[in-house]
């Protein structure tokens, strides 16, 4: 009798036992939680006012985006440009992405190892008005390759990219999702404006090509059929060409000079429905090194170099290619 109440008691004692070291994992499991931090940037990204680059290549040259209304200023030095508001909507929604898929190492000796002190990092600072909201050290990256995937799977064997960063006064680095540096280390151009051409083909009705001597002409839609000069030509052509002037951008900027002449040598006017005023695209004799200058009024005050990003090329068409079939 004695012997099955011991069994019994120790069947309780174990049972007893077992929930206690049960709830204690659970505790201790709870807590870790909390100390970890996975939001790595908080603030509300439509009242950023400015973002400070400080590029790892060169720190002393820190690149400034300005918001100014809906649209965002880049400030070099003393230079300051029109930015490339799709890179800030990257940059934007990277920042507001921004969590810590596990801590890499909580001491400042590691630093160096990871890349994010303040010589071996990209620093950001994010300002609301005054205020610095947040402020990022974007480090080195890693990439590790999938184990025993499927070899037809090509989704499935991509490289996982991450990035190593710290915040604020922090001494813990953190590993974050992507590659952070190929948007935020870059350089002045990348950031710039580059539009020469954005807009909707379908609402353009008339584009008028004014060329040297007697080579000019127009384009003009009507009841949906084009013709050049009042000569009918086949739509499915001019559709070509419209399509691949439709959305034109360029890196090549020239600032070190500008047109001898006010008077371009080609120029292309782009009018249409729903479009607030016409699309002047000209073209300005220059130098055997840069062929010609293009500016746009779309990107007002910024030119391109017309040789090495062969865009008269592409924009500036004789009648006769629309004429030759």
């Amino acid at each position: 009798m004695y012997k099955k109440l011991d069994i019994k008691k120790l069947s309780f004692l174990f049972i007893f036992l077992l929930l206690l070291v049960t709830l204690v994992f659970l505790i201790d499991q709870k807590k870790g939680k909390k100390t970890f931090r996975t939001d790595l940037f908080d603030a509300d990204t439509a009242e950023i006012t400015a973002i400070i680059i400080y590029p790892r290549s060169d720190p002393d040259k820190p690149l400034t985006l300005i918001r100014d209304k809906s649209d965002w200023v880049l400030k070099s030095g003393e230079k300051q440009f029109s930015a490339d508001g799709g890179m800030i909507r990257e940059m934007l929604r990277n920042l507001n992405d921004l969590k810590a898929l596990r801590i890499a190492a909580t001491d400042k000796a590691k630093w160096q190892e990871y890349e994010v002190s303040d010589s071996l990092s990209t620093k950001v600072q994010v300002k609301k008005g005054k205020k610095t909201v947040s402020t990022l050290y974007i480090g080195r990256f890693s990439y590790q390759m999938p184990k025993n995937t499927n070899p037809y799977d090509y989704y499935g064997r991509q490289a996982k990219i991450s990035t190593y960063v710290r915040t604020g006064e922090e001494e813990s680095v953190y590993v974050v999702e992507g590659f952070l540096s190929m948007t935020f280390n870059r350089s002045v151009n990348d950031f710039r404006n580059k539009v020469i051409i954005h807009s909707n083909q379908n609402d353009w009705n008339r584009l008028t090509f004014s060329y040297p001597a007697d080579s000019s002409f127009t384009l003009i839609k009507d009841k949906g059929s084009w013709s050049v000069d009042g000569i009918v030509i086949d739509s499915a052509q001019v559709y070509g060409y419209l399509n691949s002037i439709a959305y034109v951008s360029s890196e090549d900027f020239v600032d070190d000079q500008k047109p001898v002449s006010n008077r371009p040598d080609y120029s292309l006017k782009i009018e249409g429905d729903n479009m607030i005023k016409p699309i002047l695209i000209s073209a300005f004799a220059a130098d055997t090194t840069l062929g010609c200058l293009i500016s746009s009024s779309m990107n007002e005050g910024v030119y391109f170099n017309g040789k090495k990003s062969g865009i008269p090329e592409k924009i500036f068409i004789s009648k006769r290619s629309f004429l030759q079939n």
